[in-house]
Order: C-alpha cells, then structure tokens, then sequence
C-alpha cells in the first residue's frame, strides 16, 4: 500500500460504506463487506482480509434481499486507504 496518512486505520467496520475507486478516479461504489481468511490451525494468527464487497449487489446480499455473486476485488489491488475513500488498482 501507499505511503501512511496521519490517520490510522483503528478497526475494520470503519471501512463500511466508504466509497471505492480507481487510480484514475472512476467510482466503482461503496464497501458493503470484507471478506477474510482465518486459519483454525492457528489459531493465534488474526484473520487476513482477502477482498472488498462493493455496489448494489454487494448491498443487496448484506441485507439478506437477494442472494447473489455481488462484485468483489481482491484487497492486494488496494493502493491506499482514506477515511473518506480506498483507492485500487482497476481489474483488468
């Protein structure tokens, strides 16, 4: 990731609902959820967060409306982490 900003990351749902977009600016949506790893053989490691839920479908699935394959990017695209934004590598 990117250089550090003064403001730190204090927890996970902090990153709930904050908007997502490319190094170019292109708005993809908002994070809905974060999808993790965590290893129950070891158990002393935290989980490892592995990509980024985003837009409508991603809301929809949250809410238990519809169940469905919402649009996720892998979090080792994610160049920075803001309070008002995360900033990503697009898919290609």
């Amino acid at each position: 990731m990117g250089k550090q900003d003064p403001w730190r990351l204090t927890d996970l749902a902090s990153l709930e609902l904050v908007p997502l977009e490319t190094e170019q600016g292109e708005r993809l949506g908002r994070v809905f959820d974060l999808r993790a790893k965590f290893d129950p053989g070891r158990p002393q490691q935290p989980p490892v967060v592995t990509a980024i839920t985003y837009g409508t479908l991603g809301f929809l699935e949250r809410l238990g409306v519809r169940r469905t394959r919402p649009r996720t990017i892998e979090w080792k695209s994610v160049v920075e982490v803001r309070p008002d934004r995360i900033v990503v590598r697009k898919k290609r």
